[in-house]
């Protein structure tokens, strides 16, 4: 079973109108994609910029744009919020989970978490790069962790059965978030240990995350995965998997490969049809089969069903 942790297809849908049947060929993801890809969930981000001037009206316009192809009855996708209904879905339908990316759209308002949880959200991205009423991103880091409302929210959003994702927070922030009790996630994000950047992972915080049961999904976008003099492929997608198999398990990488959030993707990877292609890269690099079937999917499968009961 295929899952990709990260797609931002409802903001490019919101921006550009229709749906994604039978193709859009100016988008990365479409129903034929995703069928030859046999993905069976989307986490679909409510992706939200830190300079929106209505974060909250937007964020809502992105679930009303999830809702239409769930309503439409020609779309092969459908919204999920657990397991039990992804596991119910017929063959050749897609599921969608519903992520916030950015919680700037919370504005301090913690009534609004229980607004988004009625809506199908269920993961919380606490940040994106800048600051906001939770918690500072990697690209406006005083090095201050979770804001007294940020602790609040998480505290909130846990009681609601959400896990929280730590892409694109600040180091001090993810230790905040290991340490509140929350099924913890990065649906986006590698490894700095192979590449300097500051949207990458260390080995400890890699460590922290695992040590509290958490997942990492491996970022397809080049600039995360190696330096712009060196040809980006497979091969660089599967060093960073390697080395969080080493930290984490098998039980505990997956992919979110930022699919219509990116200008660009690795050598021998187009979007969701190339997903046999990363697979047999995998294996050739030593990972069996097994092991590659829950990087790719499997893997969050079983982590999102110990932590929603």
């Amino acid at each position: 079973m295929r899952v990709d942790l990260h797609v931002d297809t409802l903001w490019r849908l919101e921006e550009k109108g229709g749906g994604l049947y039978p193709r859009r060929d100016e988008l990365q993801i479409d129903a034929p994609r995703c069928r030859a890809g046999a993905v069976r969930l989307l986490c679909t981000a409510v992706f939200t910029e830190d300079l929106n001037p209505d974060p909250w009206g937007h964020c809502n316009r992105l679930l009303d744009v999830r809702d239409r192809l769930h309503e439409s009855g020609e779309e092969p996708f459908q919204m999920v919020t657990d397991p039990v209904e992804l596991a119910t879905l017929p063959v050749g339908v897609t599921g969608m989970l519903a992520t916030i990316e950015n919680a700037t759209c919370l504005d301090g308002n913690l009534s609004r978490i229980e607004d988004l949880h009625r809506r199908g959200v269920r993961i919380l991205g606490v940040t994106w790069n800048g600051a906001n009423s939770l918690g500072q991103g990697v690209m406006q880091d005083d090095h201050e962790g979770l804001t007294p409302f940020g602790k609040e929210a998480i505290g909130l959003a846990i009681e609601l059965g959400w896990a929280i994702d730590v892409s694109h927070l600040n180091r001090e922030g993810v230790i905040d978030v290991c340490d509140s009790g929350a099924p913890v996630i990065a649906t986006h994000s590698n490894v700095r240990e192979i590449h300097d950047h500051p949207r990458n992972l260390t080995d400890d915080l890699i460590e922290m995350i695992g040590s509290c049961g958490g997942m990492v999904g491996v970022n397809l976008y080049p600039p995360f995965l190696g330096p712009k003099d060196q040809a980006i492929t497979l091969e660089t997608v599967t060093r960073h998997v390697l080395h969080l198999l080493e930290i984490l398990g098998e039980d505990q990488v997956g992919l979110g490969t930022d699919l219509d959030g990116i200008d660009q993707t690795p050598q021998g990877f187009r979007d969701h049809r190339d997903l046999d292609s990363l697979a047999e890269r995998l294996h050739q690099s030593g990972i069996p089969r097994s092991a590659v079937d829950k990087v790719l999917g499997a893997g969050f499968i079983r982590w999102w069903e110990s932590w929603t009961g």
